[in-house]
């Protein structure tokens, strides 16, 4: 119902219409005294009248003049369609999503200079500079008599060892001979090796010491590796390696 209230006074007739909006006119006047009454309740609006006898006709007829000029009613019974469901075969297709754009020439150019940046940085050897590599190597002075280098170095062509965890084990086992210590760090077993003569050295000796502790020859303090009974029965008892036949 519609906020609107309407009361149109036809003479001595009263036509009241509630919950529309509507426009009348007035009728002739009438001096009867009788009067009669009538409540219409159309579609939840409302038409209310209050006219004598000799008027009430009267009244009625402009009722259904506003009724019909308004509608009165119809908008509040006047159901909306749902909207109908579009078929698959008639929908817009959607515009496909952009194909991402192809490098310039330029950005792939230094994309591949970068790259080249980046292999040419590493240090000598393929590997890289850090400690346990072949990049970050550097002699140390062991103090060795030339005596103590030439024993080093028959040691190590006597045992003839050919695989790089042999290699070391012997040179760690002579090692600690000659300077009468145990635990050697990663430079210091590098440099009893360069001095025996083993070429080429292993690129990764962490690498190498890693699988040597695996297997037991070798304990690990701190930066420092010592070899055990393990390591030291292997290079006494097993090499040089003996030749098949």
């Amino acid at each position: 119902m519609y906020p609107v209230e309407y009361r149109s006074f036809c003479g001595e007739a009263k036509i009241a219409v509630y919950g529309i909006s509507c426009i009348t006119e007035r009728t002739s006047m009438s001096n009867s005294t009788d009067r009669v009454s009538l409540k219409l309740n159309v579609f939840d609006g409302t038409i209310e009248i209050d006219a004598s006898s000799a008027d009430f006709q009267i009244a009625v007829d402009k009722a259904k003049e506003l009724a019909v000029a308004t509608q009165f009613g119809s908008r509040q019974r006047t159901p909306i369609p749902p909207e109908a469901p579009v078929p698959p075969d008639q929908l817009e297709p959607q515009p496909a999503p952009p194909a991402p754009a192809e490098p310039s020439s330029k950005g792939a150019a230094a994309a591949l200079a970068g790259q080249r940046k980046t292999k040419t940085a590493r240090t000598p050897g393929g590997s890289s500079g850090r400690p346990g590599r072949i990049g970050s190597f550097e002699p140390v002075n062991l103090g060795l008599s030339e005596a103590q280098e030439r024993s080093l170095r028959d040691f190590i062509k006597e045992k003839a060892p050919v695989e790089q965890v042999h290699q070391v084990a012997v040179a760690m086992m002579k090692g600690e001979e000659l300077l009468q210590r145990q635990g050697f760090e990663y430079n210091e077993i590098y440099t009893l090796m360069h001095l025996g003569g083993i070429k080429p050295l292993p690129k990764a000796i962490d690498v190498v010491l890693g699988k040597l502790v695996g297997e037991n020859w070798v304990v690990r303090d701190g930066k420092s590796f010592s070899l055990k009974f393990v390591g030291r029965d292997f290079v006494t008892e097993n090499l040089p390696p003996q030749k098949a036949g």
